[in-house]
């Protein structure tokens, strides 16, 4: 996906709920759909890739401001 659709995902606040996946620390529901949040191996790769529906959206070092982790 394109830098242009990962940066959409960004705009909603997103309350994220904490797993118990090593991988995959947190998940979200959005508009109907799962998100999910995947650790990579940093610093090699970007810390974070976002998943919708199970695809992937883009990765990211900076989890965006008004994202929760709760």
């Amino acid at each position: 996906m394109s830098n242009a659709s990962l940066s959409s995902h960004f705009k909603p606040a997103v309350a994220w709920t904490k797993t118990d996946r090593a991988e995959f620390p947190y998940v979200a529901e959005v508009n109907g759909q799962n998100w999910q949040i995947r650790l990579n191996d940093f610093p090699e790769e970007k810390l974070y890739t976002l998943l919708v529906q199970g695809q992937v959206v883009g990765s990211f070092d900076d989890w965006p401001s008004h994202w929760q982790r709760v």
